[in-house]
């Protein structure tokens, strides 16, 4: 952790409150401690700083290539193909940029959190101030110590090795890795204090964090966890803060036009970070394609298809499927990273009601096909193997591209197959954990002993 945290202190400062996209205070270039401490209001643009530097975009990448989503394209110049052939190893890959990234703003929040007792507080609105601001980087905590967990730790095994769960600014510390129960512990206990303390209840405005994100990110950690009443329990309640897209608002969400579905969203705008870079970029070449069996899983009138998936052609003039999830407006190529949406909670609602009651878990998914595909005649599966393997073909529908396939194949013990390079990453494969990468162990002597098996 000392390699990672030495040269994210130096530039922290510097970093956390540029390019902020959620106020309309300005953004200074450099802060000092005594700056982002000296008023609410000045605490409050650091914190929106440090959510301006989430990003869905490693997220996405990583699990997409991890999974069977995607095929290499024919400009790719083996960009990601250690990550796309799992042949990666602690010191190549992707993985050591993602858990980079996420521990970067993380350090961030834990810098607002440390110093926040230094700040003059006068009055009831000031308060209500700097109790939000707490709460929103508690929420970003969370959100990023579960996404660090998903890719590095055995997520279903609460004795084993988890992440390094940092609660405060790293120097010259060397942290070893919290178990997974700890883990889950304390990303619930971070949730539970910003349930107190964010101000918005409902998502009005999904580019702030509400009590219904909170909500929303506790029922997707509780599925995570096998916790299926909880897990039901919380995304209910953001379901009904938060209704389900309708089959007519639907496309408007993904043409950057609507707010509906969405509780939770990154903000982006012109010259800022654009996900569909990924998979092509701006002179047409093709770097990862949507795979045919991705495609074929639509039925004809699902209007995601061709919301999520369109025709192109490359660099050469070939003929190509695109990725077209995140095409956003079309004159930049600009879309917002979807954090949280109600169709998942929908989802995760289905799939908690399968362990115990068939007939509404069925009714729960015809509800969201409904209003995903046209003229959708309700089916009713009546077995739970049956119905939980239409649940993850809806969930890869719905959700493609957002960071959910790999770990959902995971979740249920499935092999991830890719046909067209003819390799199979198989369940008991330690490559479906990501390896600590190899620049923190070398700066951690507790960490380096705490590997991932296969290493």
């Amino acid at each position: 952790m000392k390699t990672i945290y030495k040269g994210m202190l130096a530039a922290g400062l510097a970093l956390l409150i540029t390019g902020c996209s959620f106020t309309d205070l300005e953004p200074t270039d450099k802060v000092s401690n005594s700056d982002i401490f000296s008023s609410t209001s000045a605490m409050e643009q650091a914190v929106n700083g440090a959510y301006a530097k989430m990003s869905l975009r490693e997220i996405i990448k990583v699990s997409a290539l991890l999974s069977d989503d995607v095929i290499k394209g024919g400009q790719n110049g083996g960009a990601g193909d250690d990550t796309y052939q799992w042949t990666y190893t602690a010191s190549t890959g992707d993985h050591n940029d993602l858990w980079a990234k996420l521990y970067s703003v993380n350090s961030m929040a834990n810098r607002i959190l440390d110093g926040a007792g230094e700040v003059p507080v006068n009055g009831a609105d000031e308060q209500k101030s700097w109790n939000n601001s707490i709460g929103t980087v508690m929420f970003m905590r969370a959100y990023l110590s579960f996404d660090l967990l998903r890719f590095f730790a055995d997520f279903e095994d609460g004795s084993k090795y988890g992440i390094p769960y940092i609660l405060k600014p790293v120097i010259l510390d060397t942290p070893g890795r919290n178990t997974v129960a700890e883990c889950f512990d304390l990303i619930h206990k971070d949730l539970e204090e910003a349930m107190n303390l964010v101000s918005q209840d409902k998502p009005s405005d999904p580019g702030y964090v509400s009590k219904t994100a909170i909500k929303a990110l506790q029922a997707r950690v509780y599925l995570y966890q096998r916790q299926y009443d909880k897990a039901y329990e919380c995304a209910s309640a953001a379901i009904q803060d938060k209704p389900l897209a309708t089959i007519n608002n639907y496309p408007s969400i993904w043409e950057e036009e609507s707010n509906d579905d969405i509780i939770l969203k990154l903000k982006k705008l012109a010259g800022e970070e654009r996900i569909d870079t990924i998979f092509f970029s701006a002179d047409n070449s093709s770097a990862f394609e949507p795979a045919q069996e991705l495609i074929d899983i639509y039925d004809a009138g699902d209007i995601r298809l061709n919301l999520f998936i369109g025709d192109g052609v490359d660099r050469e003039g070939v003929a190509v499927k695109r990725v077209n999830k995140y095409k956003g407006i079309e004159s930049v190529g600009l879309a917002d990273q979807k954090l949280l949406r109600s169709s998942e909670m929908i989802l995760i609602m289905a799939e908690a009601k399968a362990q115990t009651d068939l007939a509404e878990a069925n009714k729960l998914l015809n509800q969201l096909r409904a209003e995903r595909i046209e003229g959708w005649e309700n089916q009713t599966y009546a077995t739970k193997d049956q119905f939980i393997e239409e649940l993850l073909l809806e969930r890869r529908r719905e959700l493609c591209f957002e960071g959910h396939r790999f770990f959902d194949l995971r979740r249920y013990n499935l092999p991830i197959v890719k046909p067209l390079i003819n390799k199979t990453l198989e369940v008991d494969n330690y490559r479906r954990l990501q390896p600590i990468p190899y620049g923190e162990m070398q700066g951690n002597p507790v960490i380096a002993g705490q590997q991932n098996p296969g290493y």
